[in-house]
Parts: structure tokens; C-alpha cells; sequence
């Protein structure tokens, strides 16, 4: 064999070489690739799964619940491309279903309370998540550029709304405990709130609501106010009509003596 030949096998096994690590690295990275989109759409799924179970369903509107139902079904249409899964159908059919059931309604959901910070917290976290992901799908077409900005004023209003929410609870609690003058406090603590985004039309419809409302109870604690010194007053009466009837009562017994 000679010299040429040697030099050529040699070459044509290294190129053989380079190109199996190409083409294994190539492979490799596809399938790191493949998991890391994987990952991002369960992630996605997961995420869009918790607006709507966890955040009050007095937040979401009957449009902002559609989008993020589509955009769930949308991502187990992506994943089924990328794995087969039992699972991934039922979850399907079940978002399927739910989607009608959403466009169908006409009644407003029953509202969720908020009784404690912890719970307003992780809402207001919720919320900025949710305005987050918009951004993101206005940014990559996936929302056109008028329903995502009417999406983003729409969920900001919400973010002050849960936290005014809570301070609303207080004040109602304060109110059945008698407690007038601390829920008026309550409510002014709750303009505050909304005074952060004074320019949205919602938040402006809210401040009045809660002025309306100080201006209720404002009245109802000058009543209460002015039940006690009411309830002293006929006391006061009473003791002067007392008073007069034993005078009226010492006077005859007087008389009778005198004229014995």
C-alpha cells in the first residue's frame, strides 16, 4: 500500500470522525432542544392553569378568561407535536369544553373574598405574572396590539383592586362589629390604593363607589353618635316628670295635713 493511499484513509477517517461528532452534537443538541421546549410549554400550560384556578373569578372578565383558555389549548396543541400522550388529549378536550362553557355564559362568576394579606399577596403576584405574559404575547403577535393594551390597563387596574379589596373586607367586618368610624378609615385606606392609578377609568368608578359609601357610613356614625345623648335626654325627662310627680305627690300631702 503505498504512501498516498495510507495518507488518504487516514484523512477520509478523520473526516469520518469529525463529522460522526458533528452530526452526534447536532443530534444532542436538538434533543436538548426538544426537552428545553417541552419544559417551556408545561411550564406555560402550568402557569395558565393557575390564572384561572387561583386568581378570584370576579377578576377575570369573560374575554380575559377566553384568551387565556386559547392560549392553554393552543400550548397542548404545540406539546402534542412534540410528545405523545394520553394525558395531553384528555387535558384537551377538557380546555375544549371549558372554552364553551366560558363563551356561552352570560352571568357574572360568584365572587371569591379576600380575608387576609397572604392570600392579596399572592393575587397581586398572580396579576403581574399575568400582565407579564401578555407583554410577551403582544411582543410575539400572539395578541394583537389593541386587545393586549386594553388587556394590560385592564389587569394593572386589577393588581390595585386586590390589595383595595382586602382593606374593603376589613372595613365590612369593622361595620358588623358596630365599628363605623374605623371602616370609614378602612375606605379611605382603599382610595389610597386607587389613587396609585387615578387615571384608569375603573379605578376612578371604584374611588367613587368607596365615597359614596364614607358618606353612608358617615351618616350611620353621627346617628350612633347621637343615640346616647338622645338616650340621656329622655332620661333627663323622665327624671323631671319624676321629679314633678313627687313635688305634685308632697304638695297634696301637704294640703291633706293642712286641712286636717
Amino acid at each position: 500500500m503505498s504512501a498516498t493511499t495510507i495518507t488518504i484513509i487516514i484523512v477520509l477517517i478523520i473526516i469520518g470522525s469529525v463529522a460522526v461528532l458533528v452530526i452526534s452534537q447536532a443530534k444532542e443538541k436538538a434533543r436538548i432542544e426538544k426537552v428545553r421546549k417541552i419544559n417551556s410549554m408545561q411550564d406555560r400550560y402550568r402557569r395558565l392553569q393557575r390564572f384561572l384556578s387561583e386568581i378570584p373569578p370576579q377578576y377575570l372578565n369573560k374575554e380575559l378568561r377566553t384568551m387565556i383558555i386559547q392560549r392553554g389549548i393552543e400550548t397542548l396543541n404545540e406539546l402534542s407535536k412534540f410528545k405523545s400522550d394520553p394525558a395531553l388529549k384528555t387535558k384537551l378536550q377538557q380546555d375544549q369544553e371549558a372554552l364553551k362553557v366560558v363563551q356561552a355564559s352570560n352571568e357574572p362568576p360568584q365572587p371569591v373574598q379576600i380575608k387576609d394579606e397572604a392570600t392579596a399577596k399572592e393575587i397581586s403576584k398572580l396579576l403581574e405574572l399575568l400582565y407579564r405574559f401578555i407583554e410577551r404575547q403582544r411582543a410575539m403577535k400572539k395578541i394583537d396590539q389593541a386587545s393586549g393594551k386594553k388587556y394590560l390597563v385592564y389587569i394593572s387596574y386589577l393588581i390595585s383592586k386586590s390589595k383595595a379589596d382586602l382593606v374593603v373586607t376589613k372595613a365590612e367586618a369593622e361595620l358588623k362589629n358596630g365599628k363605623p368610624r374605623i371602616a370609614i378609615n378602612n375606605y379611605h385606606n382603599a382610595i389610597s390604593v386607587m389613587m396609585r392609578i387615578k387615571d384608569n377609568p375603573l379605578a376612578v368608578k371604584a374611588i367613587n363607589g368607596y365615597k359614596a359609601k364614607i358618606k353612608e357610613l358617615d351618616e350611620l356614625a353621627s346617628k350612633q353618635a347621637a343615640k346616647p345623648l338622645e338616650g340621656q335626654a329622655t332620661e333627663d325627662t323622665a327624671n323631671k316628670e319624676w321629679d314633678s310627680f313627687l313635688d305634685e305627690d308632697d304638695t297634696w300631702q301637704k294640703k291633706n295635713t293642712y286641712d286636717d
